[in-house]
């Protein structure tokens, strides 16, 4: 078109003004708007033979009751995980951009790590059971490894739906286990009565004798076919058990805001560093991570490459890491040495290994995977 027969012109600065409008609102839109990733990378470790604020105040982070406890030095750091991206903490692009460029973080699909439905509340909930039941497990590992306790009270406290009400109660205390036509056997530790549920077919009538309210209550029943995917052999009870260690000795934790299971190894050899005589450490820095189960088994966690960026930021140059966990273990931090553990005994010659300056007889996680 023209006007006065002279044509219109657009000038360039109006298209480059639309430009800049456009980029500024594309990156307050990156910055703004939260996207539905996840991002993890390292975070704090806390040495569980150390000390934390508490109201103001400083205290043990392993408090052990019931026996003679012992100075510990060095470090025996447990490793977090930091994650940006769940309820209350939301990620944006450009976040997820920044973490794409750094080689200690990891972005991941939000439904990967906590699912849509799940609240801030109840995710936190679940965390702080995890944690709990850990510590409950650690105490119980720690002092089957030292001795101050040589069997454990397996304790009722619910259920499965296959197994129903009416048969056991809450508190029942499991004595012994006769199957039809076999011998009774009385398992003093968790691993015996899962070792003992292996051997016998479900469907299999049994009989268990179990201390209620102070008196022994025979109960018979039929056992259950583990699910197709558990990948356990023989039958199950049917039951969730409290495992505890049948000791005087306890351990209480002075760590809030801290959840999850993965710190259970770790808190173990705390414990057992505490109880015996002598410095488990030699002085030596050493991190590590791993949940640990009613049997004593460290098993594996996620993040593991983060966590070791964490603590080798923290001034650690070794690492227990879980067997079960090797071949996710790669790329460690410049200087730092791994090795494989799963379970407390290895855990504690690993630390001792480390500290007497020899360490040619420990696994490494380069040998778990090549085997």
């Amino acid at each position: 078109n023209t006007a006065g027969g002279r044509p219109r012109v657009a000038h360039p600065w109006r298209w480059l003004l639309a430009g800049v409008a456009l980029g500024i609102l594309a990156f307050i839109a990156a910055a703004t708007i939260p996207v539905p990733k996840v991002i993890e990378g390292p975070g704090r470790t806390w040495n569980v033979l150390g000390t934390v604020q508490s109201d103001g105040q400083s205290t043990d982070l392993i408090n052990v009751s019931g026996a003679q406890t012992y100075d510990a030095q060095g470090a025996l750091r447990m490793t977090t995980v930091s994650v940006s991206g769940c309820p209350g903490y939301p990620v944006t692009t450009l976040d997820v951009i920044h973490a794409w460029f750094d080689p200690d973080e990891v972005v991941l699909d939000r439904d990967q790590v906590c699912p849509r439905d799940v609240t801030a509340e109840q995710q936190h909930e679940v965390e702080q059971a995890q944690m709990t039941s850990s510590q409950d497990t650690a105490v119980t590992a720690a002092l089957m490894e030292t001795g101050q306790a040589d069997s454990m009270i397996l304790t009722v406290k619910g259920t499965s739906e296959e197994r129903g009400d009416g048969v056991f109660k809450a508190g029942d205390v499991i004595r012994s286990i006769t199957p039809a036509g076999g011998q009774t056997t009385t398992p003093s530790t968790y691993a015996q009565l899962q070792e003992l549920m292996t051997t016998i077919a479900p469907g299999t009538e049994v009989q268990v004798v179990v201390s209620r309210d102070g008196q022994d209550t025979s109960l018979t029943m039929t056992t259950l076919e583990p699910g197709k995917d558990s990948g356990r052999q023989g039958s199950l009870l049917g039951v969730m058990l409290d495992v505890r260690a049948n000791s005087d000795v306890n351990a209480t934790f002075s760590l809030s805001d801290v959840g999850g299971p993965s710190a259970g190894s770790m808190f173990a050899l705390g414990i057992i560093d505490k109880t015996t005589p002598g410095d488990l450490t030699g002085g030596k820095d050493i991190a590590g991570t791993g949940t640990i189960s009613s049997d004593g088994t460290i098993g594996p966690i996620g993040g593991i490459s983060q966590k070791m960026a964490g603590a080798s930021d923290a001034g650690s140059q070794y690492f227990l890491a879980p067997a079960s966990n090797c071949a996710d273990v790669g790329h460690e931090p410049k200087g730092m040495e791994v090795y494989a553990v799963s379970n407390p005994h290895e855990a504690v010659q690993a630390v001792e290994g480390i500290a007497a300056g020899d360490t040619s007889s420990l696994t490494t996680c380069q040998a778990v995977t090549t085997r």
